[in-house]
């Protein structure tokens, strides 16, 4: 099977390298942001971000080669930050065939109504006709996926094409679940971001032992990610099973959105805290998450989400740490 994967960061590549590993024929294009990443693929050296040598076998595109990239294609996985999904999809429209496109990308996107909206539902709308979007949810780090490591995912949309995307995923150490609730999976993809950095506040405020804190927050971030998705047509299942507890878990524990969240809990400005990390190479998907996940609550009458609020007020509007996690109020 030929698989193209959109996008040659983190997520991307080691998706790349789990396809070429059950043996497709793999194309990996990169953004006009990608050019650094895609020269080592081309001089099979490590990857700039994954940090080991992707498989041999696939195939690395620049950004100029998105027809070539596209052509033929089978399975299309679409593996760019939110904030490039429609200048990529925009681009893709004319070249992407009628495949199912597996998406690991999270967070919500402004669609042309103005409002903020699911990014199946604006990527259908940015290409002018249906695609056929199969989300990649659950609890997956990128470093992990590559090197082999067990590894848990809720693959959600359409029922046949979400069992294509598993079938053709599914490596050795690859455990995919697949489900229909595709909006209870993206919003949980979206929102683990938020909370994950919520969690990591307190790692910057109070250090290693604040585990009776974090347990709290995550707890809320669960029930208030359940009320969200509810909100959003979600299943209560889906919250509780690998896109969100599992998800928000290994996010909380570990990586970019933890991080985020600990360098402003020590006191410094939240912009400048996702400055310095993407310049860095890492972004920071929780900084604009948390802005996007209070304006869609909003837009469709989601109350009651003192966490979330907390986080807006923090990351969003500069209010102090301290004393706005002393007032949290949990339940």
């Amino acid at each position: 099977m030929r698989v193209t994967v959109l996008g040659a960061g983190y997520m991307g590549s080691a998706m790349a390298h789990v396809a070429a590993m059950c043996g497709h024929d793999v194309r990996l294009w990169g953004t006009w942001l990608d050019d650094t990443l895609i020269e080592a693929v081309e001089k099979k050296q490590d990857h700039p971000r994954l940090k080991m040598k992707l498989d041999t076998r696939i195939v690395p595109l620049r950004s100029g080669e998105l027809a070539r990239a596209l052509e033929g294609a089978e399975l299309v996985v679409h593996g760019v930050s939110s904030e490039g999904a429609v200048p990529v999809m925009t681009k893709a429209a004319a070249h992407l065939p009628d495949v199912p496109v597996l998406s690991v990308t999270k967070g919500f996107l402004k669609a042309a109504s103005g409002k903020m909206d699911r990014i199946d539902r604006v990527a259908s709308e940015t290409v002018g006709r249906h695609v056929r979007f199969v989300h990649a949810a659950g609890p997956a780090k990128a470093f992990e996926i590559a090197r082999g490591v067990l590894t848990l995912m809720c693959f959600a949309g359409d029922a046949a094409d979400a069992r294509f995307c598993a079938e053709a995923m599914s490596a050795p150490h690859m455990r995919i679940q697949t489900t229909d609730d595709i909006a209870g999976a993206e919003i949980c993809s979206a929102m683990k971001n938020a909370y994950a950095t919520g969690l990591g506040l307190w790692d910057g405020m109070v250090g290693a032992d604040c585990h009776n804190a974090r347990a709290a927050c995550f707890s809320q971030g669960i029930v208030e990610m359940a009320r969200l998705a509810l909100a959003g047509g979600g299943r209560p299942e889906t919250v509780y099973g690998a896109p969100g507890v599992g998800d928000l878990h290994v996010t909380a524990a570990a990586g970019r959105n933890r991080a985020f969240g600990e360098g402003v809990g020590k006191g410094a400005p939240a912009k400048k805290v996702a400055a310095d990390m993407l310049a860095a190479g890492n972004l920071t998907e929780g900084y604009p998450a948390i802005a996007t996940a209070w304006t869609w609550a909003a837009e469709n009458g989601v109350t009651d989400l003192p966490l979330l609020e907390a986080l807006h007020a923090i990351i969003w509007q500069d209010a102090p740490v301290e004393p706005t996690l002393a007032k949290l109020r949990l339940g």
